[in-house]
């Protein structure tokens, strides 16, 4: 099986809906996050950074899994938090919720759906949500649309956080587009799964574009051989490092 078609199998397989940090708060892989959650309170301390884009070098990386645990937390600490997800090629954030794509950003952009029907809320994790909706070719219109950056300054002013799912830098120009909407970018990096030089590509295409990273999350961290810990997941996440200003 090539890697790619074992990539697709494996998002194909993954239950995007679990989220340990609640399922498991005691874990090792909870405790990661939580670290994370203190390093991007730790980067945003003059609250600057309200809007907070996800992305990564190639699909796979578990950008999907960080934002729901990242967004879970926030909420138990009481902030308002949304997730707007815009990978609208190959959204995943319905899947979090358990609920079919339907009505979402691409009805509201184009004048199908109103803004009160756009946000959904998950009263079980206390997360608002905006699932991507109906499948578009346009694309890159819709992310350079007035109407979206109004809606994402709307959002800005009702939400402590405003956490944006997007597509891999590699695979398509999405990311470098929803960049310029932005307040900052944390980069997810699989570490048994990309090369080094596709990383340093993908990290020096955001830097050339002017794109403010204010950390790096490393998932599927070897922690095994520190012999402290033994686990049953496959995926556990290392911190996030604030941005080198050097």
């Amino acid at each position: 099986m090539g890697k790619r078609k074992k990539l697709f199998q494996k998002e194909r397989n993954m239950e995007y809906h679990y989220i340990v940090s609640r399922e498991q708060p005691f874990s090792y892989v909870a405790e990661a996050f939580q670290k994370a959650l203190v390093n991007i309170e730790f980067a945003n301390v003059d609250g600057n950074l309200k809007v907070l884009q996800t992305t990564s070098s190639l699909a796979g990386a578990g950008k999907t899994t960080f934002i729901s645990n990242i967004a879970f937390l926030l909420a138990r600490k009481n902030k308002k938090v949304v997730i707007l997800d815009l990978d609208l090629r190959k959204p995943k954030v319905h899947r979090i919720f358990q609920i079919p794509n339907e009505k979402g950003l691409t009805d509201y952009l184009s004048g199908n759906l109103s803004y009160e029907k756009l946000v959904r809320e998950d009263k079980s994790t206390g997360i608002d949500y905006i699932p991507t909706g109906g499948v578009t070719s346009a694309v890159v219109n819709l992310l350079e649309a007035q109407k979206l950056k109004d809606l994402i300054a709307k959002l800005k002013g009702l939400y402590d956080y405003v956490l944006v799912d997007s597509p891999p830098v590699i695979a398509v120009s999405d990311a470098l587009y929803i960049s310029k909407l932005v307040d900052g970018v944390i980069f997810v990096v699989s570490q048994h799964e990309a090369k080094r030089s596709i990383i340093n590509e993908a990290i020096q295409t955001l830097r050339q574009n002017n794109v403010n990273i204010i950390g790096t999350i490393f998932k599927q961290v070897n922690v095994r051989d520190s012999e402290l810990y033994t686990y049953a997941y496959s995926y556990e996440y290392g911190y996030l490092n604030p941005k080198n200003k050097d």
